[in-house]
């Protein structure tokens, strides 16, 4: 253990003290989940709309050790204080089989928002890449003294019809089908996974073949959203970025012209994982924060197994 890791443990001790006797954290499961919703949606009491919680992506879950998210409870008059959601799913990264728990819907009353720390605390001895996807700038200082890397998300927006592309030689080499019954032998065993997990989801799921058999097929999940009040497909997962970088604007033509969308919208970290098929000047670009914990030096990528997918956000 290095120095940086005893003085995090220390200060994860020091933390576990303040916290009054009087404030508890109760684990929720798939089977008392509503009282999460009911809480959630007390009306005024918490100002804000937050959209139902589901369970886990995926069965075979044991909900005592990832549960669906922690209630605060204040013992002496048995209210409610806050929550904080944990969605879980289990991914195949770098040929590892590993846990992802996504935070969601957390919030605390004002009373003992000093105390917030305390949901983040069961989660730090998880063996589980644990990441926030829409965190508040105010809180990233929690997430940082926990040991949680802020790394920097890209979000872009663009005009995705590509005139040149329509009248490139490749334009006809590419077919988009719907995912179903017949295409998903297709698929590998990984997006397998991903489409039997989300296929009965608010997501669209197709496949992009190369009609000259050279290049494998592509699988996308997508997603119908209103960004900016206008309609925009979000690409939410991608199978095979780098063999179609190339194609990007004739690939993203097919997919507007097919899904009725002029506008696409991609969710990435770092610039050359963009398929870029217009110039910036028809892109909108905006910048997010990412906390994440690492788990095995593994991380996640994309946002397939997120509140992306869940809730209109």
């Amino acid at each position: 253990m290095n120095n940086k890791q005893i003085e995090l443990e220390n200060y994860i001790k020091n933390l576990e003290k303040k916290i009054p006797k009087n404030l508890i954290l109760k684990k929720l499961s798939n089977k008392n989940i509503n009282i999460a919703n009911d809480y959630l949606n007390s009306g005024d009491k918490l100002s804000f709309n937050f959209s139902k919680l589901t369970s886990h992506f995926g069965d075979g879950w044991d909900y005592d050790e990832y549960p669906l998210g922690y209630l605060m409870q204040n013992t002496d008059d048995g209210s409610t204080v806050g929550f904080l959601g944990t969605i879980c799913s289990r991914r195949n990264i770098n040929n590892n089989n590993v846990v992802c728990c996504n935070l969601v819907h957390w919030y605390i009353e004002k009373d003992y928002r000093l105390f917030g720390f305390a949901f983040f605390l069961p989660l730090l001895n998880k063996k589980a890449i644990v990441y926030g996807t829409t965190p508040k700038k105010t809180i990233l200082g929690i997430y940082e003294k926990l040991g949680f890397e802020i790394r920097i998300i890209k979000y872009s927006v663009g005009f995705s019809i590509n005139l040149k592309a329509i009248l490139s030689k490749n334009y006809k080499r590419f077919k988009i089908s719907i995912v179903d019954q017949e295409k998903e032998k297709f698929l590998n065993v990984n997006d397998k996974q991903i489409y039997n997990d989300h296929k009965n989801l608010n997501c669209q799921h197709f496949i992009v073949f190369d009609k000259n058999e050279v290049l494998e097929p592509c699988y996308f999940v997508a997603k119908k959203v209103k960004r900016y009040h206008i309609g925009v497909l979000d690409i939410l997962y991608i199978s095979n970025t780098k063999d179609y970088k190339d194609f990007a604007p004739e690939i993203f033509t097919k997919i507007s012209l097919l899904f009725n969308k002029i506008f696409i919208g991609q969710r990435y970290f770092l610039d050359e994982e963009m398929l870029k098929y217009n110039p910036k000047s028809l892109t909108k670009t905006v910048e997010r924060f990412f906390p994440i914990k690492s788990y095995n030096n593994c991380y996640v990528g994309d946002f397939i197994y997120s509140d992306y997918v869940l809730f209109d956000i």
